[in-house]
């Protein structure tokens, strides 16, 4: 699936400044899938404090995954959740700490059995931050050094179909579901024979919000026709804010998904609520448990991604995700009358001002 076209499928492949920006606001303003995040969450404040009433606990929410620091709600180490996570689920992987050499670097690749192209990501990060495919040693080191901090190294996993899984279960074991699947289009263009590379990307509502990058990533190739039925994938990183497509796929839930899924959630320790990030082959292999790789998992500040599809209700949205905090509260209840204590304001805001400070650092 190459996206949505719009009206704009006559336009040269350059446009002002200015009526980009304009073009930009009418989509926005079209289609909430695209707001801005702050904007998209401001009811999710008042679902947030209804459930700290509830629990009588502003920070509940750290309460819901005690095996992750502060529930995976912001700077969790990616590779220590992923950890508990059974080896053949995962795709092969390196930690590349701060200030490691290309030399080390290129050992730790060799040990772990790692080749081109390779996923390269922060230790600490989310939504598709600093997130790249690398397709050589020479652009792999050039990243390194753009970005000197804890890093990991992915294989690239080329299997078809990626999907964003949500799945929880209560503290006992119990009450355990998949409560959302999201399937991921990326970012594309289908070639036609006549337009240029440029037109293709002009004419398509999601890869104009990605302009900038798109012309400075393809402008080598801007005026390239594109063959009829040719499809040049542009963006190979599965985020909603880099242009993913999100498809609501909650028809293929079904007992074998969700035996699969609360298998692999129960193998984290102390982890009962949130995401996986992963790719298979297909339905069929997701079903019987066979080639499916985890990339990533994602806690307590994961969206239910099925509900960024093209056209979904943004009523329905809000309440999907009430309905999710509701699910945070009852598992932080069942965990705090097991001992478990959630962060002070004190631990939060601290760690709070150590992350900002990270982010804004390493842009």
């Amino acid at each position: 699936m190459t996206g949505e076209r719009s009206l704009y499928a006559q336009l040269p492949a350059e446009i002002s400044p200015e009526k980009l920006w304009w073009r930009r606001l009418f989509i926005r303003l079209g289609a909430w899938e695209y707001w801005p995040l702050f904007v998209f969450n401001i009811p999710t404040i008042g679902i947030w404090l209804w459930n700290a009433i509830k629990s009588r606990d502003l920070f509940f929410v750290t309460l819901t995954n005690p095996g992750i620091p502060y529930g995976g709600f912001f700077g969790a180490s990616k590779s220590s959740i992923i950890a508990a996570i059974p080896k053949d689920f995962k795709p092969k992987s390196a930690a590349i700490p701060k200030g490691t050499t290309f030399e080390i670097l290129q050992q730790k690749l060799e040990e772990s059995g790692i080749s081109f192209p390779v996923i390269a990501k922060p230790e600490v990060g989310e939504r598709g931050w600093l997130i790249a495919k690398i397709q050589t040693g020479e652009e792999l080191l050039a990243y390194v050094k753009a970005h000197p901090i804890d890093l990991i190294i992915q294989e690239y996993v080329d299997l078809p179909l990626e999907l964003g899984v949500f799945v929880y279960m209560m503290p006992d074991g119990s009450g355990g579901a998949v409560s959302s699947i999201c399937e991921k289009h990326f970012l594309q263009v289908q070639g036609d024979g006549r337009s240029s590379l440029g037109q293709l990307i002009l004419s398509q509502d999601r890869a104009v919000l990605q302009y900038e990058k798109l012309r400075n990533q393809f402008g080598h190739r801007w005026e390239e026709v594109l063959a009829a039925g040719e499809i040049l994938m542009l963006e190979p990183i599965g985020n909603h804010c880099r242009g993913t497509m999100f498809l609501d796929r909650n028809d293929q839930i079904d007992d074998t998904i969700k035996d699969q899924m609360i298998g692999l959630l129960k193998s984290m320790p102390g982890v009962y609520y949130g995401r996986f990030d992963l790719r298979t082959q297909s339905w069929e292999t997701l079903k019987k448990g066979a080639e499916i790789r985890i990339l990533e998992f994602n806690g307590t500040n994961s969206d239910v991604s099925h509900i960024f599809q093209p056209g979904y209700s943004l009523w329905t949205a809000y309440r999907e995700i009430a309905f999710h905090w509701d699910i945070m509260h009852k598992i932080a209840l069942k965990n705090r009358q097991l001992d478990h204590k959630s962060a002070s304001f004190k631990e939060i805001l601290a760690a709070l001002v150590i992350y900002f400070r990270y982010k804004r650092t390493n842009r």
